[in-house]
């Protein structure tokens, strides 16, 4: 039970292999693609939307627990860069270089590229994935890769047993009205274990609401333990009120005015005061205001790439988190690259919230 976000620039493949991998489901500014076999759940989420614009990306790399970054035989181009900089801010540690359309490369050019993706990921947090040639059309490759992620899926079951007994939390993506139901759901669950009869909040609405039923791949369950992605039909609340990126909790953080501890990014123009940026996290997103800038107890004007400081913003609308959160600081109006810095919630405040 696993999710996969399959990214890379346009020409990539990307949306070629998800077609592979599973069924296509829901489509959206992105498309989710479902394998289920026996015990093995697979859930593909493809930012069709990206690149064009960057939330599409934000959101699969927040709905996944890997990531297969998709290459084309041509090789990085800026987006598979910006897509290197999001997984490396974020800190993912579980993914795949993805040779994509390996039928029309000799095996000297993918040994080659090969060389080339490991250098230029020396220093992030995909140092150490694996690089996989395959072909769609040929099919080679495909049962490695499927391997591959099987063992993977391993390692991130152990890690959401680990998470089992904590308070639960579900990211929802899809919300809408069935008939005959009422209010429904879809998410993931990111933590612990949710039940039916479950009593628990939506924010940042703080709306309190009952889980009806649950629902993993169209049958009707219990319970879900995270890692899980699921459909609830919820009791209390109106589909209509409920956007993407809204969490269920029994308690969250919320706020439209917040204290980042910020890394920034080595591959910014930096970061200033009184910019306008767009800040992600987990599913949500938001234009946000640099009040402020702190290094080592002073205020400053701006700070290079490669700072790290502390980074006040003045969000447009209040957003719900937890103190676990990555907040994305991003320029949509950078033609080169648009992600400018990660940041975790002050402590202090996080605590005092």
């Amino acid at each position: 039970m696993v999710s996969i976000a399959i990214i890379g620039g346009e020409g990539s493949g990307r949306s070629s292999l998800a077609a592979k991998l599973g069924k296509k489901g829901n489509e959206s500014d992105i498309t989710l693609y479902d394998f289920t076999k026996g015990e093995q759940i697979l859930t593909i989420i493809d930012p069709s939307g990206y690149p064009a614009s960057p939330k599409p990306l934000m959101t699969a790399l927040a709905m996944a627990d890997m990531v297969l970054l998709c290459i084309p035989p041509k090789g990085m181009d800026a987006a598979a860069g910006e897509c290197v900089i999001a997984i490396d801010l974020l800190g993912i540690k579980h993914g795949i270089i993805v040779q994509t359309m390996a039928d029309m490369s000799n095996p000297y050019e993918l040994q080659e590229n090969a060389n080339k993706f490991r250098a230029m990921l020396k220093d992030t947090t995909a140092r150490d994935w694996d690089v996989m040639a395959v072909s769609t059309n040929t099919f080679e490759g495909m049962e490695e890769l499927k391997e591959a992620i099987n063992n993977i899926d391993a390692i991130i079951a152990a890690q959401h047993l680990q998470t089992a007994d904590q308070p639960p939390r579900v990211m929802i993506d899809h919300s809408f009205n069935v008939k005959g139901i009422g209010s429904v759901v879809l998410g993931r669950v990111t933590r612990g274990t949710i039940h039916k009869h479950d009593k628990l909040t939506i924010y940042p609405i703080k709306r309190e609401m009952e889980i009806r039923s649950i629902q993993m791949h169209d049958i009707d369950v219990a319970s879900a333990p995270s890692g899980s992605r699921v459909g609830l039909a919820l009791k209390g609340v109106q589909a209509k009120e409920v956007n993407r990126g809204h969490i269920i909790s029994a308690e969250e953080v919320c706020s439209d005015d917040i204290e980042l501890e910020c890394n920034v990014s080595r591959f910014s123009p930096g970061l200033s005061v009184g910019s306008t940026l767009h800040v992600y996290v987990s599913l949500q997103s938001s234009p946000v205001k640099v009040s402020s800038i702190t290094v080592d107890g002073q205020s400053v004007t701006e700070v290079t790439a490669g700072s790290q400081c502390r980074v006040h913003i003045s969000i447009e609308e209040e957003l719900a988190f937890s103190t676990e959160d990555i907040f994305i600081l991003s320029d949509l109006n950078n033609p080169r690259q648009r992600f400018i810095a990660a940041g975790l919630l002050r402590r202090e405040q996080g605590a005092g919230a």
